[in-house]
């Protein structure tokens, strides 16, 4: 199934549709994550985390690097559109897969759902870019192991 999805993933990079994205999205680019501006809840916080978003063909194009508490590296890298379809999500570093739907808000704000391949919510996200297109801010509700509520609040800045 894992291969399944990476040739699905792959092929979504190479199809055109008009339908998606634009090269005037705020968000396209490079943002690194400001960890001392973030709020990580309960914790600990990421050490770091750097997301490319790119537009190729109609597809919003989007690679992540991110190091956790513990030192590990993990990322995803996938190809979606803002149509409120599941696109799979491919881990760069291990092989995890996940589905994420978006959601348009306005031309600033993106509502994005996180499942893993059972179709269970890992996490629901709102994503805004700030009106100078300076900074961006991904705010991120799951759960951890035990159950407890987690909220994130990520700000990224432009490197």
């Amino acid at each position: 199934m894992k291969n399944a999805l990476l040739f699905v993933a792959v092929g979504l990079t190479f199809v055109t549709n008009v339908s998606a994205q634009s090269k005037d999205d705020p968000s396209i680019g490079t943002w690194k994550l400001n960890v001392a501006k973030s709020k990580f809840t309960p914790g600990p916080p990421i050490k770091a985390d750097t997301r490319s978003y790119d537009v190729q063909d109609g597809w919003l194009i989007v690679t992540t690097e991110t190091m956790q508490p513990s030192g590990e590296k993990t990322g995803v890298r996938f190809a979606a559109k803002f149509d409120g379809k599941e696109y799979p999500q491919i881990g760069r570093f291990a092989p995890t897969v996940a589905l994420i739907s978006y959601q348009p808000v306005d031309k600033r704000t993106l509502k994005y759902t996180v499942k893993d391949t059972t179709g269970k919510v890992t996490s629901t996200n709102t994503r805004t870019v700030s009106v100078d297109g300076k900074t961006m801010t991904i705010e991120q509700k799951s759960t951890d192991a035990s159950g407890r509520p987690v909220l994130n609040v990520e700000l990224f800045e432009r490197p």
